[in-house]
């Protein structure tokens, strides 16, 4: 029973990566990413109008909510107990403080923040967004590790499975009234920059207007961008194509980690087998070759850009391919003379299978690129595309050798998945010493930098890349939105009125 919750686990979790925005169109028209202002604009000028994408068929209610377009535009609606920063800081916004005494986490929240139409936002409605936001499909996954909310005066009391320093990260769940939120079709009250009425948002003192258009799938999502129907389009790259067409281009970060994982249960993949594997395999060439670019290399089992990861002097390994380096530790293992095509130490083959997703290019060519690797220092492996059910059902249940994996963290990096023995991606994953250094790293015991000493010594998995998504603009107003969705809230609005 345990193996086939878990195998339902992990096929959730993986499927959301495919299906949270519907079926992209293929690339027409490459765009220019190194100099996206020089490319055409084919939208129309709409006397300083913003229109942006909206799926009305999904509706606006942020906990019922599946499109990527509605869950972004929530966050213009309705305001969390902390934002998100570019470098993964959390800052308050409904909440005034947090107080965080091993498991439990105690916020203030402000007063004075009053709803449009309604009262101030109080610990009751906190805690009800919090209870509605913890059964959704958008914040389910996020707040696994925090088990319940209760009112206390002005505060809310959270508790979490695990002590956790970063718990501020994982409270960005909108925050809305009481009872507000009860259906699908429900337009709840809540605290934000704007208000939603007739297919329009309408800044709270409304001086600023927001123009919805209709959409279904990000098929009818680009077709509206391309006519100049809307002034954004993005696409989380998903199904691994990015469309040509015309205007800004960002890349969006997603916090999406490509991962090699290993089964300890394999003999010769030993945590120094695992160590060199991590050295002989280059993190900027799997990103640049295999992701066109739309990827971030990385040393470390977090987004590089996180400022926890900054702090820590970045004194970490290189995963540039170093093969002279890989090569001495797996002499030093012994592995000195070959058995067919891979080296031996006289007990163990350095020959294994490696599985991925066959519906993923980027996936099947990073598979190859590290099969590429290893082969050339010694190795032989096999890479086998599965279908995704194939594929999905072998991880959950740990009948692998090796498997290229993609998972998107939270905001606050949150590894417990691999760690605890009920983890979507615990199976056949060497934990140990791994898991203890990383929870008392969570709760603020020790430092990132040496849970990762601990993390590169006995190599659980290898982070490969930090998948990125990529994101439209219309060239009639200004924006960044390398942090989308929050520099949502950050455009330059001086052109629309």
């Amino acid at each position: 029973m345990k193996n086939a919750i878990k195998i339902l686990s992990v096929f959730l979790s993986i499927t959301l990566l495919f299906c949270a925005c519907g079926k992209q169109v293929k690339p027409q028209d490459e765009v220019n990413t190194q100099n996206p202002q020089n490319v055409s604009d084919s939208t129309v000028q709409k006397n300083g109008e913003l229109h942006l994408p909206y799926n009305s068929a999904d509706g606006i209610n942020p906990f019922f909510a599946k499109s990527y377009e509605n869950l972004y535009l929530a966050r213009l609606l309705y305001s969390s107990l902390f934002s998100v920063s570019s470098d993964y800081k959390a800052e308050p916004l409904v909440a005034s403080s947090i107080n965080i005494n091993g498991k439990t986490a105690t916020v203030a929240v402000k007063s004075g923040l009053s709803c449009h139409g309604s009262a101030n936002i109080t610990p009751a409605d906190v805690v009800y967004s919090f209870n509605k936001a913890k059964a959704s499909y958008a914040y389910s996954d996020s707040l696994k590790s925090v088990e319940s909310a209760s009112a206390s005066g002005n505060s809310v009391i959270f508790t979490s499975v695990f002590e956790d320093s970063q718990a501020a990260l994982k409270l960005t769940f909108p925050i809305v009234k009481e009872n507000s939120a009860e259906l699908q079709t429900d337009i709840p009250i809540g605290f934000g920059n704007y208000y939603f009425y007739e297919n329009t948002l309408v800044s709270n003192d409304g001086s600023k207007k927001i123009y919805l258009t209709s959409v279904d799938t990000s098929d009818t999502a680009l077709n509206a961008y391309k006519i100049g129907d809307t002034d954004i389009f993005f696409n989380d790259l998903s199904d691994c194509n990015y469309t040509g067409v015309y205007g800004n281009f960002f890349s969006a970060d997603l916090n999406n980690m490509v991962y090699l994982g290993f089964n300890k249960e394999i003999g010769g993949l030993n945590k120094n087998i695992r160590s060199a594997i991590a050295v002989l395999l280059s993190s900027e060439d799997i990103a640049e070759e295999c992701y066109q670019g739309h990827a971030l290399p990385v040393k470390a089992p977090c987004n590089p850009n996180w400022a926890e990861y900054k702090a820590g002097g970045n004194d970490l390994i290189s995963l540039s391919g170093d093969v002279k380096k890989g090569t001495q530790i797996i002499d030093r293992c012994g592995f000195t003379r070959y058995a067919g095509k891979a080296l031996t130490d006289g007990s163990y083959v350095l020959s294994f299978s490696l599985i991925v997703n066959a519906d993923n290019k980027y996936r099947v060519a990073a598979a190859f690129a590290v099969a590429d690797a290893l082969n050339k220092a010694g190795f032989y492996i096999e890479v086998k595309p599965l279908s995704f059910e194939d594929y999905s059902e072998r991880v959950a249940s740990g009948n692998y050798e090796m498997y290229i994996g993609e998972t998107k963290l939270d905001y606050s990096m949150d590894l417990s998945q691999f760690f605890t023995e009920d983890g979507a991606l615990s199976n056949g994953i060497e934990s140990g010493k791994t898991a203890e250094s990383y929870f008392a790293m969570r709760a603020g015991k020790i430092s990132y930098e040496e849970f990762y000493k601990v993390f590169v010594e006995y190599h659980p998995f290898v982070p490969l890349v930090f998948r990125m998504g990529a994101v439209f603009s219309s060239n009639n107003f200004n924006g960044d939105f390398s942090h989308f969705p929050y520099s949502l809230l950050e455009v330059n609005y001086e052109l629309f009125s």
